[in-house]
């Protein structure tokens, strides 16, 4: 049996997506690198959509080509590639080949995201950015204590990398200008608090070999978008100080300019 993504991720997608096609439009982006493209307990490969359903050029590094399907699917098959890369911190793209170049929830648990950060940086031509979990949302020390309660490994990394402050100190560091950071998948529930997450550690299955469903991608090819997932999308966008947003923002993100 698949194992169908829960509503919270399908409405992290949908907020994805609209976040990234808003970046299309607003910074001219053509070309995109997500390096690498694997899945955080969910789909692989489907986080750049909101780019390849805005006409931009998509490379995906290292991610499910299974997934070919999905994008076929939508439509934007054309848009997007596929590719191998055995060391990630030595790609085999030229200097300044991608507008915008990026990953999701991926530095946190790599071992020297410093020197992938300098890689991402010498193959974009200006924009870099990483999403992460936010670890000030209310939910995420829950999920930490559901953790240990259960005698589970802390399996996300280092959890420095979850924090806005830590990011953004990050980028500034590794040379990149102008650093910005915002929040996105801001509903008006809790980040995950962990009980799924047991679930699927007690399964022992295979994150790269599971069957993923998403009901989202059908909504998204026939239009039928939840009226309760576009409830929660407006009240997202309701304008209100990051400080507080960091409370209820599940994922947020740090750019930079190269």
């Amino acid at each position: 049996m698949p194992e169908v993504e829960v509503f919270g991720v399908d409405y992290e997608r949908y907020a994805l997506s609209r976040l990234l096609q808003g970046f299309a439009g607003k910074y001219n982006i053509k070309t995109v690198l997500e390096v690498p493209a694997h899945g955080a307990k969910a789909m692989p490969s489907l986080y750049s959509l909101g780019f390849g359903l805005s006409g931009c050029k998509v490379t995906l590094i290292n991610g499910d080509e299974r997934k070919r399907t999905i994008w076929n699917y939508l439509g934007i098959d054309g848009n997007v590639t596929f590719d191998k890369c055995a060391d990630i911190e030595n790609m085999n793209f030229a200097d300044n080949s991608f507008d915008f170049v990026w990953n999701f929830a991926f530095i946190p648990t790599y071992p020297n995201p410093k020197a992938l950060l300098a890689e991402m940086t010498r193959v974009s031509k200006k924009y870099v950015a990483v999403f992460s979990v936010n670890g000030l949302n209310v939910g995420f020390p829950i999920h930490r204590a559901v953790h240990r309660m259960m005698k589970i490994p802390w399996t996300h990394g280092d959890v420095r990398f979850n924090y806005p402050g830590e990011g953004k100190r990050f980028f500034k560091e590794s040379g990149l200008n102008h650093v910005k950071v915002g929040v996105v998948d801001c509903p008006v529930w809790p980040d995950s608090l962990g009980f799924r997450d047991v679930r699927l550690h007690r399964s022992n299955k295979d994150m790269t070999q599971i069957e993923w469903d998403s009901k989202l991608i059908k909504q998204i090819k026939t239009n039928t978008i939840p009226k309760w997932i576009k409830a929660v999308y407006a009240w997202e966008r309701v304008p209100v100080p990051l400080f507080i947003k960091y409370l209820y923002s599940h994922i947020f993100f740090v750019l930079g300019e190269k």
